[in-house]
């Protein structure tokens, strides 16, 4: 089963809104087993739209379009999709009485180009939205189905995981299609291909590598009724994990972050951090995974060789002697953030994050991160490429991988 996503709006042509409906419709798609076979974005044009979907619905047995479903006379998606099919547009009351609850719970008086947003295709059927004033909808024409979707990614994902992907589902052809993402941290793509190598002639599903920052994703597919399906990632998933041990810390939509603190809760220790070429963008991460507040004790950004010092109590001779971006001043960071907020976990980070080499020469990238547990101690010095935002984004998951393996250990 083929699908063909479609994005309609100006706005994503100019570049003033990115378009991430397109990304998140690809890896919802393809982790239920469907590929994308074409996906485009297209002006708020009448004419342009009918051509895209023209073009989709020979093409694939699954379109979605999302955008130009509002109020205004430049979303013209419903207009465009009728006349291709020869179906008559029609005001549904029912969305109209919504419509106007809407505005009125908000003190507001609908305008008439509201209603438009109650029109509804023919032998359509309504999906409703929860976040929004545009409903969608879905249509079965020839065997194929066409969803059309909000564009504002809030409205569209709650209905495409609610209303498309359970219709999407329970029509897949050719029996199950079950996908399953290994996820890998602490080894570069080229390496893990090599391993994988090593392991002969693979009989099993193709493996398909997807690089994400510091990580790599391993997709395994399995096709058949259900058991094959299930039978046969089970096996791939298993003979992985015995030939990549830790480099795996999860699956699906596991996260590094989230694998950590998993382990610090089974273990019941707390953590703190000194941060300072990241500039809080761990404690950020941190305190996004729900119930951080059981375990995270706190954090610094030590921005300043002051602040290192006068915050943290790190020795000024140290920091004379080695530097400030050197494994000593990681360590001590550590140590010190675990001292201060009375934490059994520690984590230290300093490097240079650009754009122009530190006073002393050292290189753009250049990072040290230390953690330390009641178990022991561990610090690491790496080079990390890209720019500024993409070094300290690297380094945060560095650190949270090192961690993670640390609290891993038996």
């Amino acid at each position: 089963m083929k699908a063909d996503l479609i994005c309609v709006g100006n706005e994503l042509l100019t570049g003033l809104v990115e378009n991430s409906n397109a990304g998140y419709l690809s890896r919802s798609l393809w982790t239920a087993g469907i590929a994308v076979r074409e996906s485009c974005v297209v002006a708020d044009d009448k004419k342009m739209i009918a051509s895209a979907l023209n073009r989709a619905i020979g093409q694939s047995d699954i379109v979605i379009i999302t955008g130009g479903l509002g109020p205004t006379d430049d979303d013209l998606t419903r207009e465009a999709l009728a006349d291709i099919l020869g179906r008559s547009l029609s005001i549904n009351q029912n969305w109209v009485d919504k419509l106007e609850s809407f505005f009125r719970k908000r003190g507001l008086t609908m305008t008439d180009n509201n209603r438009k947003q109650a029109m509804v295709i023919e032998g359509s059927t309504m999906l409703e939205n929860k976040n929004g004033t545009a409903p969608g909808a879905v249509i079965e024409e020839q065997g194929k189905f066409i969803f059309m979707l909000p564009g504002p990614p809030n409205e569209m994902k709650e209905m495409f995981e609610e209303d498309v992907l359970p219709r999407i589902s329970h029509n897949i052809y050719g029996g199950i299609n079950r996908v399953k993402t290994i996820k890998c941290a602490g080894i570069g793509e080229s390496q893990l291909e090599e391993k994988i190598k090593s392991l002969g002639e693979w009989k099993l599903p193709k493996i398909s590598y997807i690089a994400r920052g510091h990580e790599v994703h391993l997709q395994i597919k399995g096709n058949g009724n259900q058991d094959e399906a299930d039978d046969t990632i089970a096996e791939a998933e298993n003979r992985l994990r015995d030939l990549l041990g830790d480099y795996i810390y999860g699956s699906d939509n596991d996260t590094l972050a989230e694998r950590m603190a998993y382990l610090l809760k089974e273990r019941m220790w707390t953590l703190a951090l000194a941060e300072s070429c990241t500039g809080g963008l761990m404690c950020d991460a941190v305190t996004d995974i729900p119930g951080s507040s059981h375990f995270f004790r706190g954090g610094v950004v030590s921005y300043s060789r002051e602040a290192k010092i006068n915050v943290l109590g790190i020795e000024k001779l140290l920091i004379e002697q080695e530097g400030e971006i050197s494994a000593a001043t990681a360590e001590a960071m550590a140590r010190a953030a675990s001292s201060l907020f009375k934490a059994d976990c520690g984590v230290g980070i300093t490097g240079v994050a650009g754009p122009q080499s530190d006073s002393t020469g050292r290189p753009v990238g250049l990072v040290y991160i230390a953690a330390v547990t009641p178990d022991g101690f561990k610090c690491h010095e790496l080079i990390f490429g890209g720019g500024r935002r993409a070094i300290k984004e690297k380094a945060v998951q560095t650190a949270f991988n090192i961690l993670r393996r640390m609290l891993d250990e038996k």
